[in-house]
């Protein structure tokens, strides 16, 4: 992500409260006139996720560690990995394109939880505030690649598709109201832009098995792939994230110093 001086894309702190409140008045709304769709889209996932890990119970009752081995895989890749666990699929024991299509279910269900109940989440104690700086991240991205707001969609779809933290689906949802987008088109852009960002990662790893076969059976690259993975991760997480910082402490400072020349600016 290349540095530039933020441009207009970035969000004024006015804006900001609003953005929030309109999550909030959105989710109070919601409930009040599609109240089915809002149970559905607040439940339907975890109901989904149950019947479907039953039904992979049952498909593999005679083989348990490799059922567990899906949950193992799905756990990690939610917490902590996301789309990663692809490349890490030899590591985890289990196909690639397995490992592709878990992810992307993943991916489509947080989705579609988020595009239509970040107001909800907004309430929540701890939750609400770790929410919250997502759209600081957010801004963030639009101050630096300001051509995403211009092209909104496909905006969301290289946001979503960009593999950090703070682009999945519910950093998806919050920038997707940045761009003036709708529930629906911010659902949509999520899904899209999670299988174009999963699909990339296994063709990449098919593209090392196929160059590379002989890793594929390498003691060190089955054990030591989750911990190579683990470090890459981090590595890019923390370039990011010094370079949020320094676009906050910039953004702070242009703050003051606005608040500055209007108080000069005022007649005592």
């Amino acid at each position: 992500m290349p540095h530039s001086t933020p441009s207009t894309a970035s969000v004024s702190a006015e804006e900001h409260e609003q953005m929030l409140a309109s999550f909030l008045e959105f989710e109070k709304n919601f409930y009040r006139n599609y109240f089915p769709l809002w149970l559905g889209t607040l439940i339907g996932p975890w109901i989904l996720t149950a019947i479907l890990l039953g039904v992979l119970y049952i498909v593999h009752i005679n083989d348990p560690v490799y059922w567990w081995k899906i949950v193992n895989a799905a756990f990690w890749s939610f917490v902590l990995f996301g789309r990663f666990t692809i490349v890490a699929s030899n590591s985890l024991g289990l196909p690639d394109s397995l490992m592709f299509w878990l992810v992307t279910y993943q991916d489509v269900m947080v989705a579609l939880f988020f595009a239509f109940h970040v107001g909800f989440m907004y309430r929540l104690p701890w939750v609400g505030p770790k929410i919250a700086e997502l759209s600081v991240d957010s801004e963030f991205i639009l101050a630096h690649q300001p051509w995403m707001k211009r092209l909104t969609f496909l905006g969301l779809l290289a946001f979503i598709a960009f593999p950090l933290a703070a682009t999945g689906s519910v950093g998806g949802a919050i920038f997707g109201r940045l761009l003036g987008l709708s529930r629906w088109a911010i659902f949509w852009g999520s899904a899209i832009g999670a299988v174009i960002g999963n699909a990339s990662m296994l063709f990449l790893n098919k593209s090392i098995a196929k160059m590379f076969p002989a890793l594929q059976d390498d003691p060190f690259m089955k054990w030591g792939g989750v911990p190579i993975l683990l470090l890459i991760i981090l590595l890019l997480e923390r370039r990011y994230h010094s370079m949020k910082k320094a676009f906050v402490a910039q953004r702070k400072a242009n703050s003051e110093a606005s608040a500055e020349t209007t108080s000069s600016s005022t007649p005592k």
